[in-house]
């Protein structure tokens, strides 16, 4: 019993670690074959959208441009934009129609541009900027969706 137990909860921690909310999906709806409708909410077949869809840069082009992602027709989860090239552009999540949580933008040449984190769409907490080389060049303090401070490096 006692074996049983821990294997339950060896499996549990297992499946737990294995969930990041903020990892990119790999949709199969295009954003086009949404339908948005008087509510403001995504339809898909005439029901309320639930899952990921994505953007391509041309129509002839089989490049993702963006993925957005949807709960009951609502914006919520990763949404992510790509450059041109293919590398990340940028990575964030909205809850509830809004953008909220960790946010991460690079420069074409995949090194990280900026990255913090975004309640509500606003800047919160300590947001962080890098130069095309990768090189931290400056971090700001925000609170109450003010930058309450800098620094320099």
């Amino acid at each position: 019993m006692k074996q049983n137990k821990i294997i339950v909860c060896c499996m549990l921690l297992a499946m737990i670690s294995c969930n990041n909310d903020n990892s990119l999906p790999n949709p199969e709806v295009m954003c086009t074959d949404l339908t948005t409708k008087d509510d403001g909410k995504e339809y898909f077949n005439d029901k309320s959208f639930t899952g990921s869809c994505y953007t391509l840069y041309g129509q002839d082009v089989d490049q993702i441009d963006e993925i957005r992602s949807y709960k009951k027709g609502i914006r919520h989860g990763v949404w992510a934009k790509y450059h041109s090239n293919g590398n990340l552009f940028y990575k964030s999540s909205s809850k509830r129609g809004e953008i909220d949580g960790l946010y991460s933008s690079y420069h074409i040449n995949g090194n990280r541009a900026d990255k913090g984190k975004l309640n509500k769409g606003y800047k919160d907490g300590v947001w962080e900027y890098y130069d095309i080389n990768g090189i931290l060049y400056l971090k700001e303090f925000y609170k109450n969706k003010m930058r309450i401070d800098e620094e320099k490096y």
